[in-house]
C-alpha cells in the first residue's frame, strides 16, 4: 500500500508545474476526453465557447494532430474527425499560415482592409490556392482578394468540389482571438470577420468549415448583427466540466504519470477509464488521497464536493486549471506543514490550495477584463452576502463611473468603418451606470444574487479580493 508521502510524490509527478495550454502541448499520454466535449469537436460545430483554462487551446492543438484526432474520433464515436484536414487560421503561436498580431495591426490600421477580406486571404492561402502561395506579403495577399472577387468565389467552389471528391472536410481552426489586436474593439472587429467567413463557408460550401474557440467575455461583445448570423449561433457549444470530469482528469494524470508509484496506485485503487463518470468510485479513490471530510467530521463539508464547489464561478463552472493547481498547491502545503497526516492531502492544505487558485483566477480576470478589478476592489474588507445599496455606496465613494469613463476616453480612436458599433466598448463594461454594472458582473459569473436580493461573490473570486464570508474559506492575507 502506498504511503501518504508516496501519494504526494505521485501527485507531484502527475500534475504539471504549469497549467497553460499555450505552453503544454497535448500528447497521447496527457490528452483527456471529457464526456461533455463531443459537440465541441464535431466539424459542424462552428463556435466553441469557454472561460480561461477549460481546454480551448488544448483542443485547438489536438485537432491539428493526426494521432490525437484519431483518439478523439474513437472515444467520441465521431467518425467525421477521421476525414478532417485541419488548417490553423489563427492562434497564440507565431506561424507562417496566418498573420501575427503585429501584421494584423498593419493590415487593419495602415492598409484599412476589411477583416472579412483578411480572413478570406488566410483561408485561401491555407487551402493551397496557388495565386496566394506565389505572393510573399500578407498585405499583397489580401489585396489580391480585394481585386479578384470572382476568382475568390471560384477558388472556394473548386476547393469544395475537390474536398468532396476526396471525402475530406477542410477545417479552419481559430483560437486565442483576444490576441488579435491590442485594442479590444479592433480585436472584436477582426473576430467578427472570422464569424463572417465561417458563415460564408457554411452556407455556400459542403466541405469547407470553420471552427473557432472563443472566450465568453469576447463572444458577448463581438457585434454579430450581420445577415443570417443566427445560422452560426445555432451551431454553438460550451466547454463545460462536471465534477466527475474534473476528478476523472486528476486520476487520468495520476494513471499516466512517470512515477514508480503509478502501477501500485492503479492496483490499489482499481482505477480505470470506465469509472470516468462514476461518482461513487471516484469518491472511493479520492479517499486514498484525502480525508472524506474537510475536517474531523461532516460539519466542514465532504471533500469530494467541497473542492469543486469552492472553485466554481457564479455560473457554477470550474476550470480544470483551477482544480489541478489547487490540488498541486495542497500537496505542497501538506508536505511542508502536515507531513505526518494520515492522508496525502490535509484539509487545511486543500483550503490553501483554493486560496492559491483564487489568486491565480483574479490575476487572469485583471488581464482579461481589467474593469472588473476596478469594480470589485472597493469592496475589499467587506463581507458577503452584501446589500446592493452598500455596493453602490462604495462605488459612489470612489467615483467608479468616472474612472470607467476615463478609461474609455483613453482608448485609441477606431478607423472609420460602417460595421463598427460605436455604442460598444469591449475594453470596459457595456454601461457605466451602477445597476448595469451589477447585471454585467452577474453575467460574467463574478457576482451572484441570492433569493433575498443580496449580492454574493463565488469563493474563487472573493478570497483573493480580500472579501470575507462568515464560516467561509479565509481571505488571502495581504502582504
Amino acid at each position: 500500500m502506498l504511503t501518504p508521502a508516496q501519494y504526494r510524490q505521485l501527485l507531484g509527478a502527475a500534475l504539471p508545474a504549469v497549467f497553460d495550454g499555450d505552453t503544454i502541448d497535448p500528447n497521447p499520454q496527457n490528452l483527456f476526453t471529457p464526456a461533455g466535449h463531443r459537440n465541441a469537436l464535431d466539424p459542424d460545430t462552428t463556435i466553441v465557447r469557454g472561460g480561461r483554462g477549460v481546454g480551448k487551446t488544448v483542443w485547438f492543438k489536438a485537432l491539428q494532430n493526426d494521432e490525437l484526432r484519431a483518439i478523439a474520433a474513437n472515444y467520441y464515436h465521431l467518425d467525421l474527425l477521421n476525414r478532417v484536414d485541419p488548417l490553423p487560421g489563427f492562434g497564440s503561436k507565431l506561424s507562417k499560415q496566418y498573420p501575427s498580431p503585429r501584421r494584423l495591426h498593419a493590415l487593419v490600421d495602415k492598409h484599412h482592409f476589411l477583416p472579412s477580406d483578411i480572413w478570406t486571404a488566410v483561408a485561401l492561402f491555407g487551402l493551397g490556392v496557388s495565386a496566394l502561395g506565389a505572393i510573399d506579403d500578407w498585405s499583397d495577399r489580401v489585396q489580391w482578394v480585394v481585386d479578384h472577387p470572382g476568382k475568390v468565389e471560384d477558388s472556394f467552389l473548386d476547393l469544395d468540389e475537390q474536398a468532396g471528391q476526396e471525402s475530406r472536410i477542410k477545417l479552419l481552426l481559430f483560437d486565442a482571438l483576444e490576441l488579435l489586436h491590442s485594442d479590444r474593439r479592433i480585436a472584436n472587429r477582426l473576430a467578427r470577420g472570422i464569424f463572417e467567413l465561417a458563415l460564408t463557408l457554411r452556407t455556400s460550401t459542403r466541405n469547407l468549415r470553420v471552427k473557432l474557440f472563443i472566450r465568453y467575455d469576447m463572444y458577448d461583445t463581438v457585434n454579430l448583427d450581420f445577415a443570417d448570423s443566427s445560422k452560426l449561433i445555432a451551431n454553438i457549444t460550451d466547454l463545460r466540466w462536471t465534477n466527475t470530469s474534473l476528478y476523472a482528469l486528476l486520476f487520468h494524470y495520476m494513471s499516466n504519470a512517470e512515477s514508480a508509484h503509478r502501477d501500485e496506485f492503479l492496483a490499489e485503487t482499481g482505477w480505470a477509464e470506465r469509472y470516468n463518470g462514476d461518482e461513487d468510485k471516484q469518491q472511493e479513490v479520492l479517499g486514498y488521497i484525502a480525508s472524506k471530510y474537510m475536517g474531523t467530521d461532516h460539519r466542514k463539508g465532504y471533500t469530494y464536493k467541497w473542492l469543486p464547489n469552492h472553485l466554481a464561478d457564479g455560473k457554477q463552472q470550474v476550470s480544470p486549471r483551477s482544480f489541478l493547481s489547487a490540488l498541486k498547491r495542497a500537496a505542497q502545503k501538506t508536505e511542508e506543514d502536515f507531513s505526518g497526516h494520515v492522508r496525502a492531502l490535509h484539509w487545511d492544505a486543500i483550503r490553501q490550495g483554493v486560496q492559491n487558485a483564487s489568486e491565480i483566477r483574479v490575476v487572469e480576470v485583471k488581464e482579461d477584463t481589467p474593469w472588473v478589478s476596478d469594480a470589485i476592489d472597493p469592496l475589499r474588507g467587506t463581507q458577503v452576502p452584501i446589500e446592493r445599496e452598500e455596493v453602490i455606496r462604495r462605488w459612489q465613494n470612489v467615483e467608479l463611473d468616472a474612472t470607467l469613463l476615463k478609461q474609455r476616453s483613453m482608448t485609441s480612436e477606431l478607423p472609420e468603418d460602417d460595421s463598427t458599433n460605436e455604442e460598444m466598448f469591449p475594453t470596459g463594461p457595456l454601461n457605466t451606470d451602477y445597476e448595469s454594472l451589477i447585471a454585467e458582473l452577474i453575467g460574467l459569473g463574478v457576482m451572484t444574487i441570492r433569493t433575498n436580493k443580496k449580492l454574493d461573490l463565488p469563493d474563487v473570486y472573493r478570497i483573493a479580493f480580500d472579501i470575507g464570508r462568515k464560516g467561509g474559506v479565509p481571505r488571502v492575507k495581504q502582504q
